[in-house]
């Protein structure tokens, strides 16, 4: 498994407010990876990676305080 987990998103409001359910959940990522697949979803293999910053930091993509 991953040495850590980056952030978190909760959706809880969206599933209780608006009856949202997400196409893809924790589970088949799970899945995916165990059978050696991609894991990300058409709309994230179409977006691809986006940084959020113009430049390189010296701990990782993002900058770490």
């Amino acid at each position: 498994m991953f040495p850590s987990i980056d952030r978190v998103y909760d959706n809880a409001c969206a599933r209780r407010d608006l009856g949202w359910k997400p196409g893809i959940e924790f589970g088949n990522v799970i899945e995916s990876l165990n059978a050696g697949a991609d894991f990300n979803s058409p709309l994230a293999r179409e977006i691809g990676v986006k940084g959020y910053h113009d430049r390189a930091f010296a701990e990782g993509p993002y900058p770490v305080d």
